[in-house]
């Protein structure tokens, strides 16, 4: 909503809150046929809290009205008149030109409750994309489970709109969306997968990680992008998940699930992570050494230490900046050693820097 229209709604909220207690309901009727925006919105509160069935009608023309302010206090209270009558006029609303009336119009449907969802259903089968997106996000707010459906098949639509209210939707239902979106990562649409993987990230149920995890070594590098974004934002409560991922015989699941663990600076991932230090693939040993620099500690430093006679220079590089980063007086004696005796000129060059930093000259 707009913060012209918001205040200007607040205003004409502000007066109607002042003024109802004097107004009767024939000057209400009035007041909505021909007064100002001000009377308009305080005549539509009347009516709608009076919960005169009458004001049904004047209420719905409202809803067509030039003013799109008067449009969004009819829209509010249509919602507040509980009438199930309202139910088209307000899914019609959910594709108004003003996305204030818009939200105003999920609002109130959302408060009519079931009489609402069928026409709601219907909705996300339209043709217009507005109302498709007010319908979803109106379902969403409800927590209906019986969207669930017709919402994943929202996530191939080519408007990114429509896709996000679909997300926002699934992820408001919750518990009840895992599995179609679990599912749904198999799909071969990009649009899907990808908005799938966003919405199981969101939602940061152990079902859902355990799905995420999976994508580490898949083949699609996007996928696997998205679900190391999303992995990395469900925090400590997936520990156990990716946990399990390290000891995956998949160089490309366990390096995914290293990263992770490195980004969250989880603790308890120090002593599986060290022992991929003895990994056969060459990138998962490096990664594991980056990781260990990332979760710091006198642990990390041991087994970084070992590292250094790693026979891969990339490998022991890598370990010298992650010794480097945490700066432990512990690992100067190994790291004047590399400096001066490594066959690869890069990995002493990075071993003096490392020196350096944690000498405090840099």
């Amino acid at each position: 909503m707009g913060k012209t229209a918001e205040l200007t709604l607040t205003v004409a909220l502000a007066v109607t809150a002042s003024a109802s207690a004097a107004l009767t309901v024939e000057e209400a009727f009035d007041n909505l046929a021909r007064g100002t925006l001000a009377e308009q919105c305080e005549a539509a509160e009347f009516l709608a809290v009076y919960g005169d069935e009458a004001a049904l009608e004047p209420l719905v023309a409202a809803l067509s009205d030039e003013n799109p302010e008067l449009r969004q206090c009819a829209a509010m209270a249509l919602g507040e008149l509980g009438s199930d009558r309202a139910v088209p006029a307000l899914v019609r609303a959910l594709n108004d030109r003003d996305r204030a009336v818009q939200w105003f119009a999920t609002t109130s449907l959302a408060k009519l409750g079931e009489p609402a969802v069928k026409a709601l259903l219907e909705e996300l089968r339209s043709d217009d994309e507005e109302g498709v997106a007010g319908a979803a996000m109106t379902l969403g707010r409800m927590r209906e489970a019986r969207a669930v459906a017709p919402l994943l098949g929202l996530l191939s639509s080519p408007d990114l709109y429509v896709r996000e209210q679909a997300i926002e939707a699934l992820v408001a239902i919750g518990k009840p969306s895992i599995g179609a979106l679990v599912k749904a990562l198999g799909s071969d649409d990009p649009f899907v997968k990808k908005s799938a993987v966003v919405a199981l990230g969101r939602l940061a149920d152990t079902e859902a990680a355990a799905a995420l995890v999976k994508l580490l070594g898949d083949r699609d590098l996007v996928a696997r992008h998205y679900a190391v974004v999303a992995l990395r934002g469900m925090g400590p409560g997936v520990y156990d998940v990716l946990a399990e991922a390290l000891a995956s015989r998949d160089p490309a699941t366990q390096k995914g699930a290293c990263e992770i663990l490195g980004y969250v600076r989880d603790p308890r991932a120090m002593k599986p992570v060290a022992a991929l230090l003895d990994a056969g693939d060459e990138s998962v040993r490096w990664t594991a050494a980056k990781t260990l620099g990332a979760i710091d500690g006198k642990y990390a430093v041991a087994n970084l230490v070992r590292a250094l006679q790693d026979p891969s220079p990339r490998v022991r590089e890598v370990t010298v900046l992650a010794l480097g980063k945490i700066g432990d007086f512990d690992a100067v004696p190994a790291l004047n050693t590399v400096a001066e005796n490594d066959p690869d000129d890069a990995v002493r060059d990075a071993a003096k820097d490392a020196l350096a930093a944690i000498a405090g000259w840099k």
